[in-house]
């Protein structure tokens, strides 16, 4: 493709299409392409494939969502490609496991507190817990043409039961779920069978790869559970 810097001369009259007219247009034709790549640049920074690192703070500011701790920069692309449909769902069932999944953790189910067998937590309102079940179930993880309906399945957070996981999960669920609700637990299941219930849907669960683990509200003392933070809920986990 011709840039300025070549066509620019060519434009220049007889008498200036010396020498130093023909250097002089060259140099005007350069400041034409400087302008136009920073006019190019300026344009891909609104799009979340094309910005730049640097451009991202803006583009999460925009659309509300924020880098979680120790996040890495292609999730966080990731959930800013799909805010538009993350905040459609704010605060439903499917709103919250798509925000969650746009972590790369895998796709969590959400159960209220009636429907888990806690009878001493049932009658709270505005209560759930995020369960990663190791199983096929219906969201992003179902391959149309793939799914195998409570199959196994290896979510990515199974290897990720980290602190820094855990402060990822409370910022971006304070966002998702309601202003006054609250995650009591989120449970790493591998894939087992929980609280003794062996049935998901019309399929039997396995024994699973490992002992389910669920986070509760965080420990006493701990650097996760700091006071005057919209991530510190006493008593829950968020």
């Amino acid at each position: 493709m011709t840039t300025y810097r070549e066509w620019q001369p060519s434009l220049h009259p007889t008498g200036l299409a010396g020498t130093w007219g023909l250097a002089w247009g060259a140099t005007l034709g350069e400041a034409k392409d400087t302008a136009l790549a920073q006019a190019k640049d300026a344009t891909k920074a609104r799009f979340v494939d094309l910005a730049p690192s640097d451009a991202l703070p803006y583009l999460g500011a925009d659309t509300q969502i924020d880098r979680a701790p120790g996040e890495a920069e292609a999730s966080w692309r990731d959930r800013i490609r799909g805010a538009w449909e993350s905040w459609r769902w704010v605060g439903t069932r499917y709103g919250i496991g798509r925000a969650v999944s746009l972590l790369g953790y895998g796709w969590p189910a959400v159960w209220t507190q009636r429907e888990l067998p806690r009878p001493e937590l049932a009658a709270m309102w505005a209560r759930m817990t995020l369960v990663f079940t190791g199983r096929e179930s219906w969201g992003a993880e179902a391959a149309w043409g793939a799914f195998d309906w409570a199959a196994r399945l290896v979510q990515p957070i199974e290897g990720a039961l980290t602190a820094e996981t855990r402060t990822q999960l409370r910022q971006v669920l304070r966002r998702w779920i309601g202003a006054r609700d609250h995650v009591t637990s989120v449970v790493v299941a591998f894939g087992a069978t929980l609280w003794g219930l062996g049935v998901w849907g019309e399929f039997t669960w396995g024994d699973g790869d490992a002992e389910p683990v669920e986070w509760f509200a965080p420990a006493w003392g701990s650097d996760e559970a700091t006071w005057g933070g919209d991530l510190f809920a006493w008593g829950y986990f968020i």
